[in-house]
This record gives structure tokens, C-alpha cells and sequence, in this order.
């Protein structure tokens, strides 16, 4: 196969390419090194690691629990640890910074069940919603693990729901 025309024009197969890019891109895990509240504390915890990363840590509180937990720095890891209270699947948790207080704030509900959020983390000190990451607050939702919140948004524009 040439890589010219009969006439001498180059031949690019676009479809080819896009297929190759789409591929590389979903190899591609991104890791928060810097994560805020909503007042501007950080919530990254350096003491405790998931897979080779400090976690985010975040504090829960739902009817007769509350505790507090560090979830994966990594895109697509569902990866926790529990230091103190019980995560309990399927049950909707309003999530706090483990520092203040201050509750995260909701981009969009989720779609999971009813009353379901997908919270903002920040990316920067003062809250962006441009420059943050987004995760649903029911534990067990394929939603609960990190994503960007601006594919969130461009979805929901796009979809109608999340």
C-alpha cells in the first residue's frame, strides 16, 4: 500500500490514527498530587498510601456513623482505606473535610439512586469547578471513583444525566 494517491497526494487514514490516539489516552491514569476543601485545606495524606500514592482523605457522616476514610490519588482506582467508622454498599454518605468540617460541595446528582451527588474536590486552593475532580457519594457507585469535572459537565450538557 502507497502512501501517495495516483496523483501524487499524501494519504493520511484519519480513522487509523484516532483509533491509535484513543487507545494511548485510555492507558493514561492521572494522580492528584494536590487536593482542597472547599475552605482551602488540603486533603492529601502523606501517611497513608494506595498503590505508592498519598490518598485524599475525607470524613463521612450519614444516620448513626461517621468516620473517616482515604480514597486512591489514582484516575480509576476504587482503592480505600477505612480508619475509622464502616462504608456500607449502596448507602449515600454526606462527605466533609477531615480538617474544618466544611462539606464538599455537588456538581450534579448521580444516577445511581435517588438523592446520589457527585461531590467537587478542588484542585486548587480556592474551588474551581473547572480545576476539580468529581465522585459520587453512594459507596459502590461506578461513579466513585475520581473524574475530572469538566467531562461531568460536558456529559451532562451532552446526556441530560449523569
Amino acid at each position: 500500500m502507497s502512501i501517495f494517491s495516483k496523483d501524487g497526494r499524501l494519504l493520511m487514514p484519519l480513522a487509523e490514527r484516532k483509533t491509535t490516539s484513543r487507545k494511548a489516552e485510555e492507558k493514561i491514569r492521572y494522580i492528584i498530587d494536590h487536593a482542597y476543601c472547599p475552605n482551602g485545606c488540603s486533603i492529601i495524606d502523606a501517611k497513608h498510601k494506595i498503590n505508592g500514592f498519598p490518598g485524599l482523605r475525607i470524613k463521612f457522616k450519614r444516620a448513626a456513623m461517621e468516620g473517616e476514610f482515604v480514597i486512591s490519588a489514582i484516575e480509576g482506582d476504587f482503592d480505600k482505606i477505612i480508619l475509622s467508622g464502616e462504608l456500607k454498599e449502596g448507602e449515600k454518605d454526606e462527605l466533609f473535610c477531615p480538617h474544618c468540617g466544611e462539606m464538599f460541595k455537588k456538581l450534579v446528582n448521580c444516577n445511581c439512586k435517588p438523592g446520589a451527588d457527585m461531590v467537587v474536590i478542588g484542585l486548587t486552593p480556592e474551588l474551581d469547578f473547572n480545576e476539580s475532580i468529581t465522585f459520587c457519594n453512594v459507596t459502590g457507585c461506578h461513579n466513585g471513583t475520581f473524574i475530572k469535572s469538566g467531562d461531568v459537565i460536558r456529559h451532562v450538557r451532552l446526556v441530560g444525566s449523569f
